[in-house]
């Protein structure tokens, strides 16, 4: 008898590599901010910090404060596009917020990773066309839909009040964040697209019940 392949391949394995991979790189990041000098991951023991706001556009030139952009104490503003918030002795609260940046991101990331993969490997155990599977893929879809929105605001709020604590005069704050994030089109439409495709198959999964209860 012929064997049957693996119809989730290979897309199970390349999920798994990834996972693998990002859990490594993870764990050499922790090892290596613990344990070496000079290191940083998300921020964390970073000493040199940037932060560029991107609702304020300007013409590229040398360094300066044209237009009331000004830098705060400690801080210094450099211009191209749009001018960027520099310091190199940030406060306590400057690095939590530069670590905020980074974090929705990640957890994202993670989210969807974990959720893939637990959707993978329950599809191997219980089988493709099950109402678990469905429920998983529902799963994948609304943290894809909902997840990416809610990372792109956390992102937003913490770049502006980073943005907040390093300028002087400027429009940036926390609530600024909440009106000026970046809508994260795909990631909302491939979520919805995963949340229609988990309807239909949970139509079909029952079609399918119903018809092997009758038979």
């Amino acid at each position: 008898m012929a064997r049957v392949r693996n119809p989730l391949e290979p897309l199970s394995s390349a999920v798994t590599i990834i996972v693998s991979i990002f859990a490594i790189s993870m764990l050499l990041g922790v090892f290596g901010l613990v344990f070496a000098d000079g290191v940083h991951f998300l921020g964390i023991g970073e000493k040199h910090i940037c932060v560029t706001d991107r609702n304020v556009s300007v013409g590229g030139g040398d360094p300066g404060e044209p237009l009331g952009i000004k830098a705060a104490p400690g801080a210094k503003v450099l211009l191209d596009a749009s001018p960027s918030f520099c310091t190199e002795h940030p406060s306590t609260t400057q690095e939590v917020l530069n670590t905020a940046t980074q974090m929705p991101s990640l957890f994202f990331t993670v989210g969807v990773l974990l959720l893939v993969l637990q959707l993978i490997r329950g599809a191997e155990r219980d089988g493709l066309y099950t109402p678990r599977t469905a429920a998983r893929l529902r799963g994948v879809g609304w943290w894809l839909l909902a997840g990416s929105v809610l990372a792109a605001i956390g992102k937003s709020v913490s770049e502006n009040a980073l943005i907040d604590s390093l300028s002087r005069g400027g429009d940036a704050n926390a609530l600024t964040g909440l009106l000026t994030w970046d809508a994260p089109y795909m990631a909302i439409l491939t979520g919805l697209g995963i949340l229609s495709f988990a309807r239909i198959m949970r139509v079909g999964v029952a079609m399918r019940e119903d018809l092997d209860g009758t038979v």
